[in-house]
Order: C-alpha cells, then sequence, then structure tokens
C-alpha cells in the first residue's frame, strides 16, 4: 500500500545494500547487505531485514496484482541500493515484467553501468536522486563523489525510460539557489523527461540509529519553510523543469 513511491498502488520491496552513506539517511539498516539486530527500548531486540529468494519475493507480490492493475501501480525496487546486487535484482525484475508487472526504482545512481543497463531497460520508470551537484560537497556528505552518478544519469536520459530527479532537500546544505539552479538545468538537459521532486528533510530515521547503536552516527539536520520550497519549485520551473509531487 505504497502510494509515495510511483503512480498507483504499489508495493515497495527494500533492498539491503548501500555503498553511499548519506549524513541524513533514515535507513541505516539498510547499509549492510546482510539483516541487522537492534535493541528496542524494553531490552527485546528486532531484526530488520531476512533473507528471501527471488520466487518468495514475486509470492509476496502477487497478491497484490489486482491493486496494481486498478489503480495502474506496481512495484517499486527501493534501498538501500537495488542495484548494489544486479544479478539478484535481474532476476526479480525479470519474474515481474514476465507477469507483465509495472516495475520502477530508486536510485542513487551509483553502480557500473555495463552490468545494470540491461535492467535499467526493463524498468518502466525510475527516481534518480541527485543530493548536490558539487562534487566535493557530495563526497563530504555521502562519502562519494558525484562523477559516475552524473554520467549514469546521462545515460538513463539517452535509454528512454520515464525518469523524475530528486533531491532530498536540506535548509542550509543543499537548498540555496546555486545548487537547485545548477540541478535543474542538469536535469534539463540530461533527462528528456525534465521532471524533478523536492523531498524535504526529516528526523523519522533517528530511532533506527538508537535502536542499532549508531547515535554516533546520527546528524540532526532543519527542514526547509514550505516559502523556502515554493521559492525554490518556482526557480525549478524557471530553468524550464517540471515540478512533480509524489507524497
Amino acid at each position: 500500500m505504497s502510494v509515495n513511491d510511483g503512480e498507483g498502488i504499489r508495493t515497495t520491496v527494500f533492498l539491503s545494500g548501500c555503498t553511499l552513506r548519506c549524513k541524513w539517511c533514515s535507513n541505516p539498516e539498510t547499509w549492510s547487505p546482510l539483516p541487522v539486530e537492534g535493541r528496542l527500548p524494553d531490552g527485546s531486540t528486532e531484526v530488520f531485514g531476512r533473507f528471501m529468494t527471488a520466487s518468495e519475493v514475486v509470492e509476496e507480490i502477487r497478491p497484490s496484482m489486482i491493486f496494481f492493475r486498478a489503480s495502474g501501480g506496481g512495484v517499486t525496487w527501493s534501498g538501500g541500493g537495488p542495484f548494489l546486487f544486479p544479478d539478484n535484482l535481474r532476476i526479480l525484475v525479470t519474474a515481474c515484467a514476465e507477469l507483465g508487472i509495472s516495475q520502477a526504482a530508486e536510485t542513487s545512481c551509483n553502480f557500473e553501468w555495463d552490468q545494470c543497463e540491461d535492467i535499467l531497460a526493463m524498468l518502466d520508470f525510475l527516481f534518480v536522486d541527485i543530493k548536490h551537484m558539487d562534487s566535493a560537497r557530495h563526497r563530504a556528505l555521502t562519502g562519494v563523489d558525484n562523477g559516475r552518478i552524473l554520467e549514469n544519469i546521462r545515460r538513463v536520459g539517452r535509454l528512454g525510460v520515464e525518469t523524475v530527479a530528486r533531491v532530498p532537500l536540506i535548509s542550509g546544505v543543499n537548498d540555496d539557489d546555486e545548487n537547485i539552479r545548477r540541478t535543474a538545468a542538469f536535469v534539463r538537459e540530461a533527462l528528456p523527461s525534465r521532471k524533478m521532486e523536492l523531498l524535504p528533510y526529516h528526523d523519522f530515521g533517528r530511532v533506527k540509529y538508537v535502536m542499532l547503536g549508531m547515535e554516533n552516527l546520527w546528524h540532526s539536520f532543519s527542514t526547509p519553510s514550505p516559502e523556502r520550497i515554493a521559492a525554490l519549485e518556482a526557480l525549478i520551473a524557471a530553468e524550464g523543469v517540471e515540478v512533480v509531487h509524489y507524497r
């Protein structure tokens, strides 16, 4: 019953393992490709993640197909980074394609293009993250520079898959006019769909850092005001890019 990760009613599948360490990440339990154990306030434990075969994933998705068809929805592969293990993702995407399920993916685009191009071509929709246009700032904020990410987004644009660029919007970090203008100009040139979505920062994931004993890795940021977001959306529109909302 996910309605924020693409069109219609969807099932979002979170695949564990990520090459980025974004300072604002709300899903630190997906950094490792293995299930991780967290401790609840009462002292009991909870395991985040589980091992599943491709067949088990597809069988869990299958009962929702009637809702996908009625609403124009489908499956969204998320994470973590869903393209971290392309051989596994290829099996899942192929199986859902054979069932006629519409598929989307959310990705940082920090992957080896030659290993993932065929998978991308099978998808119906993509959300690509652009954290920051400045490479040095990107490295400081996420642990990696953005060279391969931006080049992969350009390649995605040439594939012709419907794509929306998403910006996790954080006050004083990447919400300045220059960065957003540069991002919109890049999207206008790289993606034929020319669409962007701003995702205001939230701290909903903070409790997970506590549960996982990772409080030292938590960074507190601020959310831009509604007025600031509206001003940036107007700036994006002025660059010839459509502002969209999936929330």
